[in-house]
């Protein structure tokens, strides 16, 4: 008989002996389902076709243990500069109360709170969305968030609610071989209006495991815009579920931005149940050494007269490795459903890669759907008109990628964030 622990078994032995017994019944019941899927499953490999180009075994042989203390971080130099925004702080994936703004308005008109102080105040209304989306059935990382979140942003914007200004949610790791796993709830009533950014970054850390779900709902009328920024470090593992479910009239916009990390895997779903109901999903990659990024969308329309947009562009330098699957489901009540999808890569090294799977499943006749996905290099010919012109090679080549990454970064209405974005892509390009 052999006692030597399996890879994933000596991975999930970290994560026990956390304490969530003050949570209410239903949320501890989603830690055990969660915890029961963990024993019978196993974490994906490169046989499933979903992870075909993203091993995860470097992450289940190492040792990442939740870490919650943490040593006075200078919060503002991580902070966007000039954002004017609502502010939560979480580090490790613990809440850092010092540093944010709950916000509960008298009126009722929005809530902005850690999930945890959420789970006590509003577990009824909570309990129509938490765990829903985000089935931890079928992922073990979604399971093992579900199993062992540690806490994460509450936002509820009321019907007929504009919030003044955006949301911004900060995550920090520190700490050697630290793991946090957050958890968010955004719910975005009839008519309402918000913005979101979400960005997750590193104050000192050897190396670190983020893996991260967010639930969005975006009521009757309601528009929810978010802007995600990845830029922790490049010796960073990072996981992330976003799951949105979408009612008649409803907006929902993302832009997605991995800016550093050593494996990045987002996974973004979305339900489009609603009549008149529009997604749009834009994402920009600027890859250098060895980082990986796998972007996975799935996209269903459930119901007709409903749009969608996909605009997913990469730039691949050095060794690193750029990964899109896309998928869009029409359903056969989703008549007069217009949906688009393009993907887009540019390869500057012999030994950078970028692999594409753009997919289309139509059970309605009356659609218009389309995608289609383009790997090459630099325009030749537009690089030499350029350099004709006296412009050196390095202002070419900035020119032609800002060109070819202007539709994606235009996209972010937010000014302040747009410009914020631009510097970390720039002090990358060679």
């Amino acid at each position: 008989m052999s006692f030597k622990l399996t890879d994933k078994e000596r991975f999930l032995i970290n994560f026990e002996g956390q304490d969530f017994s003050k949570e209410g019944k239903n949320f501890i019941k989603v830690r055990e389902l969660a915890l029961e899927f963990l024993k019978e499953s196993e974490f994906p490999t490169t046989k499933d076709e979903l992870w075909k180009y993203t091993s995860v075994n470097a992450i289940l042989k190492d040792e990442f243990k939740p870490l919650s203390s943490i040593n006075n971080p200078n919060i503002d130099a991580h902070k966007i500069p000039g954002l004017d925004a609502y502010q939560m702080v979480f580090i490790n994936g613990f809440f850092a109360p010092h540093f944010s703004t709950v916000f509960e308005d008298d009126k009722g008109e929005f809530i902005l709170m850690n999930i945890n102080a959420a789970k006590g105040k509003f577990a009824q209304f909570m309990e129509n969305y938490f765990g829903t989306l985000a089935k931890s059935q079928g992922s073990a990382f979604n399971a093992l968030n579900a199993a062992y979140s540690q806490d994460g942003v509450y936002l509820h914007v009321t019907a007929g609610v504009k919030l003044d200004k955006p949301v911004h949610v900060l995550f920090l790791n520190e700490g050697a071989k630290v793991s946090s796993q957050p958890r968010n709830l955004i719910v975005v009533g009839k008519n309402a209006k918000a913005e979101v950014i979400v960005s997750y970054d590193s104050i000192e850390t050897e190396n670190a495991l983020t893996n991260s779900i967010s639930e969005m709902v975006v009521l009757d009328g309601g528009k929810l815009t978010v802007n995600k920024l990845q830029y922790e470090n490049e010796n960073t593992y990072h996981v992330s579920t976003d799951a949105v479910y979408q009612q008649k009239n409803s907006q929902f916009h993302i832009n997605t931005f991995p800016l550093s990390g050593k494996l990045i895997r987002n996974n973004l779903n979305i339900q489009i149940d609603g009549a008149g109901a529009d997604a749009k999903l834009y994402a920009l990659n600027y890859l250098t050494g060895k980082e990986h990024v796998d972007n996975q969308t799935y996209v269903e329309h459930l119901k007709p007269n409903c749009t969608s947009t996909e605009l997913y562009k990469s730039v691949v330098n050095d060794e690193s490795t750029s990964v899109f699957n896309g998928k869009i489901k029409v359903y056969k009540d989703a008549q007069k459903t217009q949906a688009f999808q393009s993907n887009a890569n540019i390869i500057n090294d012999d030994n950078a890669r970028a692999y594409a799977k753009p997919e289309l499943e139509i059970y309605a006749d009356d659609v218009k759907c389309s995608h289609g996905s383009t790997t090459g290099q630099f325009d030749n010919e537009a690089l030499f008109y350029l350099r004709a012109r006296g412009i050196k090679e390095s202002s070419a080549k900035k020119l032609l990628l800002h060109a070819f990454a202007s539709e994606v970064l235009d996209a972010v209405e937010n000014g302040v964030v747009r410009e914020f974005i631009e510097k970390k892509i720039e002090k990358k390009i060679k």
